[in-house]
């Protein structure tokens, strides 16, 4: 279709830009977007161990907290984990 209006003399610009966002589209639906920094915090709290009790203390800043993730407060644990999550 594109070939036969460009041999007519016409111009198909906006058919190969919709063409090409269609096959964009139909890429994206095959190949899932990476989860962004919250669905990720999310999935990787949900696999922390939590600690609770007194007196906890943070392995990394050492303050004294009531309960940790993974031996660490949530300020650490999330620069900890937002620093090993996988580039997109």
């Amino acid at each position: 279709m594109i070939a036969d209006i460009e041999a007519r003399g016409g111009d198909a610009e906006e058919l190969k830009k919709t063409r090409a966002q269609i096959a964009d589209s139909k890429w994206l639906a095959k190949h899932p977007k990476p989860p962004g920094e919250e669905e990720y915090i999310e999935a990787m709290r949900q696999q922390a161990v939590i600690e609770r009790g007194k007196d906890l203390e943070c392995m990394i800043c050492h303050q004294k907290f009531d309960h940790l993730l993974s031996g660490t407060c949530e300020v650490c644990w999330r620069e900890w984990m937002l620093g090993a999550k996988p580039r997109d």
